[in-house]
């Protein structure tokens, strides 16, 4: 996702040289009338500091803010969230934040950093900010084939809330929108005198990402409706808005193998389904997926819902790249 350049030279922060001038009072005259000039914006402008919890917000953050904002995301590359635990330095530097970007509950281990470290810094909430259809998580959309597989776990093992929000709205390029309307209001409410700014890469940014909506949806159209088998339910919103047929999750609940019973009956669902393929990803285990895929007798490819090094940094490459994935190996 590239950043647009400001339609408003006077919101970009001024900067550059400052050449010296023969007396100390001319300079005063010429650095106020450049702050009139400006609109009387600071030609030492300090950015707003935005943390973030996942990669794909701060491509996001980025091409709205330009260089009016310095972007700190938390989530290490490779890392899943739902296993991660923030360092005692990520919780110095979350300190120092104006604005900090959650998911929601993806990113629920940051609430009570934010409690602890952050309590006075702006938060924005992306699945209490945007309007969508939540799907819930621990279930599958379309899930004909697997109705009967059960939670997934022995009887003996806890569970998540089954009535929880399926939080992974950022796959779906409309929603990520949405969000990107949502920061870009934020950013404006927090640095007033830049809103021209934001709301002109919004605007943008926003364009871009129909593009890449468009895009995708040509790209899969090949393979609408066809069987797909992710590793964790990651994928709903992705699948809804390209037509794939979600049959299952091989991992209900990440990080957590799922119990002999459920490879078992997730097997007979992938040959049912007559999938091609099933789906590991980059930030987890793909024992679940290897041993579903040589049982069923499919091949095993690796999706990457979240990017960051080595995987893409750009949100817009980051969906294009697990499309092309997905084409790959369903067609």
């Amino acid at each position: 996702m590239t950043s647009a350049p400001s339609s408003n030279g006077a919101s970009v922060r001024a900067g550059g040289d400052r050449r010296k001038a023969g007396s100390g009072g001319r300079i005063t005259r010429i650095f106020a009338a450049l702050l009139l000039a400006a609109g009387g914006s600071a030609l030492a402008e300090t950015p707003l500091r935005v943390t973030v919890a996942l990669a794909p917000y701060a491509s996001i953050v980025g091409a709205i803010g330009g260089d009016l904002v310095s972007v700190t995301t938390l989530l290490p590359p490779g890392a899943s969230p739902h296993a991660f635990d923030p360092s005692p330095s990520q919780a110095a530097g979350l300190a120092t934040s104006d604005l900090i970007v959650m998911n929601g509950g993806i990113d629920a281990w940051l609430d009570r950093l934010v409690a602890a470290a952050a309590p006075t810094a702006s938060v924005l909430v992306i699945t209490q900010s945007i309007s969508f259809t939540p799907m819930m998580e621990g279930h599958d959309h379309d899930v004909d084939h697997a109705g009967d597989l059960g939670d997934g776990h022995d009887d003996s093992e806890p569970g998540p809330d089954p009535d929880t929000t399926n939080p992974h709205v950022w796959l779906d390029p409309v929603l990520m929108s949405e969000a990107a309307a949502a920061i870009a209001a934020e950013l404006e409410r927090l640095d007033p005198d830049n809103a021209t700014a934001y709301s002109a890469r919004l605007t943008h940014v926003r364009s871009e990402l129909a593009a890449l909506n468009a895009e995708i949806a040509a790209l899969l159209e090949p393979v609408r409706g066809a069987p797909f088998v992710p590793f964790h339910d990651a994928w709903p919103y992705f699948a809804e808005r390209y037509g794939l047929n979600l049959v299952l999750s091989l991992e209900p609940f990440p990080g957590r193998e799922p119990s002999p019973k459920y490879v078992a009956e997730a097997v007979a669902a992938v040959k049912a389904a007559g999938a091609k393929a099933v789906f590991a990803e980059r930030q987890l285990n793909p024992r679940s997926a290897e041993v579903v895929a040589e049982s069923a007798g499919v091949a095993v490819a690796v999706l990457d819902p979240i990017g960051g090094a080595p995987g893409p940094t750009d949100y817009a490459e980051l969906v294009r790249y697990n499309a092309r994935i997905i084409l790959a190996n369903l067609r």
